[in-house]
């Protein structure tokens, strides 16, 4: 019998678990009467635990009857369907129990280190037999030397569920037991309680000077502490323009938190290094918030925004960060909000790269119940919710707008008491609950980009928003409060920024709208997808694109070309109704088998804006990538093009006809329809891309280029003006990246050898209409 020959784990007697693997489906009720237990199964495999008496009584006597043979009368065997069905018998292993992240925490830890893990214990369907099993998981995490932090038994929801210490070379030892359903490792909070909370400035690490040449970056938000530790020595200039406002310290804490992250990213983790800490940028504030976070009442909230805008341009700073916004306008109509327009005119004016949080949205007023359920439903009540769609200036097209998301996996490791009740909204890499959605101005993408903003937390009926580890950790202003936490897209944006002043410090030469293109084309998806129910494929892509844009960028990714990744980028003016064509080097390794290639294109151009104009931009830009024909034939046939025959140009299945395809090409002039089959089709569409100012285009191929019907291959820019002043040019950045797969052939090297620089691409041919 395995059950009586299994060892006893940490000295507790086993509760026998066993997996059934099934050839065909076995009711629950024959599971019962067999004197079994249900705790877990499907149509093919079912966990059994025994109801009663270890010996299985109920379960022998069915298999004594099934070997006794057919009785008188009968066609076949007693319980024959039933035992026809088993295709396999074993017991619950630990490796069953501990999911694909635990075994791989467990092998790349040194076994005295502490994890922190959440247990679920199979629910025995009695109230007291599941007290029993939950006491005897606490007596076996004691024996590891671990420590039970906090338990839950919920009989109504059929839950066991515990929050545990163990260190990583006993918990395959604990896995052994047999009530444990599921182990799971959480990630350890870098920072501790008292850290949290009783940092003092000595304990800090050294933050030095940013370099003389760092980018100078502009804040308008609540002011800042200028003396804080974390932000002191990147400060220029703290000021407060409106007569409302007496001084431009920080009153409130927002300003302040949102400067820490600029300067340092994750303050969490660059405090638990422990390394000397060195800005990227140097910091000029404005104050436009009083002590209440609010706007001043006296005067027009636009003309603050305005005059600190300009002031930190005159200041030098070229990327200015907007942690701010009005939530009683929000983006409902097809006209742009003020605030909005006023800051794509100064984007413009002065060529800022500006940085927009997209604004914050309340759970309570879209959610119908808070309730567990909710943590993984809300996505959906979100979308359908009209009030939770982006706020001015987050509208603004010239500006890179941040929506958030949650990076959390669980709840309360840095409160005073760990509960395992609280469970996070959401999973890492999911829209942030708090969040703005879009679409932009004209179905733009708006969020482009998305940071982490935190999350909340759902304890019983009740939100939870002062949860540390759900938030996001930052600067405080208090005497003893060096350190803060907080929620919101506000403390998304500088994580953005920062990014952009990445950028900026290691290209300085580099155009405003070249420092956008290139913070785009880091963007990578997010793992939030398939969890959104839709009717089609077609209304996820934009359900996604409405809450998560492009996705989150990457400092490396912006600033870096690595051995299979290489970065090509352009600088330049076009036209207005103007056509731009390069030609895109083809690596070779794109000819091999094997693995992924893909093209990434982002655009970004600032043409001049009107709010009260049907037409908000003066003109619209678009990218198409087009391989197998000449670079003539590409230019002759966008010369043809106007806005009757252009629309949706890569969203067509048109082909070819077979028998214009049988003509001598040398003989017969390309057409709309060639053009039409040789367009890459871009995620998102061309179509979709060209309502902003603000693109990103993907491509992947899974198989490998054909040399004649991929090469050559040319990346198309066309204008179409809509009321911009004859013979105006449009300055427009335009940042490619073509990858291959890790394991295969290197391309940088190749690229490297065949352009003067791989950094900068020319203009083969250009085109006015």
């Amino acid at each position: 019998m395995l059950h009586l020959r299994r060892p006893k784990p940490l000295g507790i007697d086993p509760r026998l678990v066993l997996v059934f693997e099934l050839g065909a489906t076995v009711a629950t009720e024959e599971w019962h009467r067999a004197g079994l237990r249900v705790l877990d199964g499907s149509d093919r495999r079912v966990v059994i635990a025994f109801a009663d008496d270890p010996a299985m009584i109920a379960f022998h006597e069915r298999l004594d009857a099934l070997r006794a043979g057919v009785p008188e009368g009968n066609k076949s065997e007693p319980y024959a369907a039933f035992f026809d069905a088993i295709d396999d018998l074993r017991p619950l292993a630990p490796a069953d129990r501990m999911t694909p992240e635990v075994v791989e925490a467990v092998k790349v830890s040194d076994p005295a280190d502490v994890m922190r893990l959440d247990i679920e214990c199979w629910h025995p369907g009695e109230r007291e037999l599941a007290q029993e099993w939950l006491n005897e998981l606490a007596e076996v995490v004691r024996a590891t030397a671990g420590r039970v932090v906090d338990h839950m038994v919920h009989n109504g929801a059929g839950l066991l569920l515990a929050r545990a210490y163990v260190p990583a070379g006993r918990i395959t030892e604990l896995a052994e037991l047999d009530t444990i359903a599921r182990i799971d490792v959480l990630p350890l909070p870098a920072l501790t309680v008292p850290q949290l909370y009783g940092f003092a400035a000595k304990d800090l690490p050294v933050v030095e000077a940013p370099d003389s040449r760092a980018p100078i970056i502009g804040i308008v938000d609540s002011g800042v502490q200028s003396a804080h530790p974390l932000i002191a020595p990147a400060v220029l200039a703290a000021e407060a323009l409106s007569p409302s406002i007496d001084e431009g310290e920080d009153e409130h804490g927002h300003g302040t938190m949102v400067a820490a992250i600029l300067l340092h990213g994750n303050i969490e983790q660059a405090l638990a290094r422990g390394l000397p800490l060195r800005p990227s940028c140097k910091l000029v504030s404005v104050r436009v918030l009083g002590s209440d976070n609010e706007f001043p009442s006296s005067e027009l909230w636009e003309t603050d925004l305005v005059e600190a805008i300009e002031w930190c341009a005159g200041q030098g700073a070229r990327i200015v960060n907007l942690s701010i916004g009005d939530d009683r306008r929000r983006l409902v109509g097809t006209r742009q909000l003020s605030a909005a327009a006023l800051v794509d005119a100064l984007a413009r004016q002065h060529q800022l790269v500006i940085i927009v949080s997209s604004g914050n949205s309340r759970p309570h007023d879209y959610l119908e119940r808070i309730e567990e359920a909710a943590a993984l439903t809300y996505p959906a009540a979100h979308l359908r919710e009209q009030d939770t769609v982006i706020i001015d200036p987050a509208s603004a097209m010239l500006a890179l707008t941040v929506g958030g998301i949650t990076t959390a996996a669980t709840a309360s490791g840095l409160s005073g008491r760990e509960s395992v009740a609280r469970v996070a909204m959401g999973r890492p890499g999911w829209p942030s609950p708090i969040t703005r959605r879009g679409p932009g101005l004209n179905n733009s993408v708006k969020p482009e980009l998305v940071e982490r903003a935190g999350t909340l937390g759902i304890e019983g009926s009740r939100l939870v928003d002062n949860d540390a580890e759900l938030g996001v950790v930052s600067a405080g202003i208090g005497p003893d409060r060096l350190l803060a936490s907080n929620l919101g897209t506000s403390f998304a944006a500088p994580l953005v920024t920062r990014i952009a002043a990445g950028v900026m410090a290691r290209f300085p030469e580099f155009s405003s709208n070249l420092v956008r293109a290139l913070v785009l084309l880091s963007a990578a998806p997010t793992t939030f997808g398939d969890e959104l129910e839709t009717q089609t494929p077609g209304d996820r892509a934009v359900a996604l694109r409405n809450l998560l844009g492009f996705g989150r960028p990457a400092i490396r990714r912006a600033i870096e070309s690595t051995s299979h990744r290489a970065v090509l980028v352009a600088d330049a003016s076009i036209p207005i109704d103007g056509v731009h064509i390069y030609e895109i080097p083809v690596p070779s390794s794109f000819f091999a088998s094997g693995g992924e290639r893909g093209i990434d294109v982002a655009l970004a151009f600032d043409p001049p804006t009107r709010a009260r104009r049907l037409e908000y931009l003066a003109s619209t830009m678009a990218f198409y990538v087009v391989r197998g024909m000449s670079a003539e034939e590409v230019a002759e046939v966008f010369a043809l093009l106007d806005d009757s025959n252009d629309v949706a140009l890569d969203e067509t299945d048109d082909v070819v006809p077979e028998e214009e395809r049988q003509l001598p090409n040398a003989r017969r002039p390309p057409t709309v329809s060639d053009l039409r089959s040789k367009v890459v089709k871009l995620v998102p569409s061309s179509t979709v891309l060209a309502r902003g100012a603000n693109q990103v285009g993907r491509f992947t191929f899974r198989q490998r280029l054909d040399p004649e019907r991929h090469v050559p291959m040319f990346l198309v820019v066309r204008n179409v003006n809509h009321w911009d002043d004859e013979g105006a040019q449009q300055r427009y950045s335009l940042a490619v990246a073509l990858w291959r797969s890790a394991q295969h052939a290197e391309l940088f090297t190749e690229l490297r050898a065949r352009l003067e620089a791989v950094i900068e691409v020319p203009v083969e041919i250009e085109l006015e209409a």
